[in-house]
């Protein structure tokens, strides 16, 4: 048995000194750590808001041999809102581009996204048992699209992924469906069942996950998380058998994933507004679940807005529809929705933390970094503060990609 012993680490943070207490667990292939507080010390303002303070990283740049990016839309964004938003060229592809990336995005409309509503009326949507078809198939062949369209105007052999918001999970879906998979491979022969399962596997396979806060002023604080950090919440596995069955796409090598809820909400607490596809990923792509198979995995979360609403002395929650929401009460709103608890949890202001881990990927948090380009609610009114795509924040991941991907620094 390994031995273990503890460890402290420690970090400055505007003059407050700040201890996380560790246990490490040593190992020829990984370093696996328990912790008692892994989350990065911020300040919120009376508004439960964190303000963003950029880092002092270096621009990145692109490697010699780079492989081109393929930017996949989160749910009610188009492609404009990552190449041109409200028609100006302050945008995360221009922010790619400018640093050396070949750059394509899955071409999706708006109006597309009206094209998941053939879900709800199936039997699987009401019982939260839905796979990714059919509500997000013509995603899917969008994906594989703009793939085939990189590779053959790039003469790359493979492709790096970047999913925002639901793109995220929708990335991990694409990876494992061979439905998409090149003709004639052999990883085209095997059968991926979409029957549909609403039993959630558990978080840790994949590994441990790697941990990176990214400080103002500080560079990224990384340690490693355990296999599964709230595995208590959940059930199942995935078999043996079906495991060493599925294999991923060839033609991708890595995924980022930006703002991505990547688990359901509790069964018995809140509807998945998914219907179960979301559920159904998590089930059967659990975690970093290709990544013994040679894909890089990033999960990108930001920590900015904590959850409130007013609460009556009865525990009712207090609702005014005469005035516009204020951004703690729409995140109250959003992280009920997407893991049963708004109040007092903290996230992006759409997406909570606790939702956005992904086990066994590179983690990276974020302090400040907003959810959308647009302002909460909306699609078509700029938000006026940062998020995972501005030009300010982007270094703070493609540093870590560069690094998970490439093996190389910034």
């Amino acid at each position: 048995m390994l031995a273990q012993r503890p460890g402290l680490l420690h970090y400055h943070h505007h003059h407050r000194h700040r201890k996380i207490r560790c246990h490490t667990t040593l190992s020829p292939t990984r370093q696996v750590t328990t912790y008692e507080k892994s989350l990065p010390g911020v300040e919120f303002n009376a508004d439960g808001i964190v303000s963003y303070t950029p880092p002092n990283l270096p621009r990145v740049e692109a490697p010699a041999q780079v492989r081109p990016i393929v930017i996949l839309p989160g749910f009610g964004n188009n492609s404009n809102d990552y190449i041109a938003p409200f028609g100006k060229q302050d945008s995360l592809v221009n922010s790619l581009k400018a640093r050396g990336f070949p750059v394509y995005v899955v071409q999706v409309n708006r109006k597309d996204w009206f094209r998941v509503a053939r879900a709800l009326f199936t039997i699987r949507f009401w019982s939260s048992t839905l796979t990714t078809k059919p509500g997000y198939t013509w995603y899917l062949k969008r994906v594989n699209d703009a793939v085939e369209e990189a590779l053959q105007e790039t003469g790359a052999e493979q492709v790096d992924l970047i999913g925002h918001s639901a793109g995220g999970w929708l990335g991990r879906a694409f990876i494992g469906d061979p439905d998409f998979f090149p003709t004639g491979t052999l990883q085209q022969q095997q059968q991926l069942d979409t029957s549909g399962s609403a039993e959630i596997s558990s978080d840790a396979v994949g590994g441990a996950q790697r941990v990176s806060a990214a400080l103002p002023s500080l560079p990224p604080l990384t340690m490693t998380l355990p296999q599964a950090w709230d595995g208590a919440q959940q059930g199942g596995s995935v078999s043996e058998e079906e495991t060493n069955r599925l294999r991923p796409n060839p033609r991708v090598r890595s995924l980022i994933t930006l703002g991505t809820p990547q688990k359901p909400p509790p069964a018995d607490k809140v509807r998945d507004v998914t219907g179960g596809a979301v559920g159904w990923v998590h089930s059967k792509f659990p975690g970093a679940y290709f990544a013994d198979q040679g894909v890089t995995y990033i999960n990108v979360c930001g920590l900015t807005v904590k959850g409130r609403r007013e609460v009556t002395s009865e525990g009712k929650v207090v609702y005014d529809t005469k005035r516009a929401r204020f951004p703690y009460e729409y995140a109250y709103d959003s992280y009920n929705q997407v893991c049963a608890e708004g109040q007092g949890n903290v996230g992006d202001a759409v997406v909570p933390l606790q939702s956005a881990y992904l086990a066994g990927a590179r983690q990276l948090v974020i302090p400040g970094v907003w959810h959308s380009m647009s302002r909460v609610g909306t699609f078509e009114e700029e938000s006026g503060v940062v998020w995972y795509g501005s030009d300010s924040v982007v270094d703070t991941w493609l540093s870590a990609y560069l690094e998970e991907a490439y093996g190389r620094s910034a």
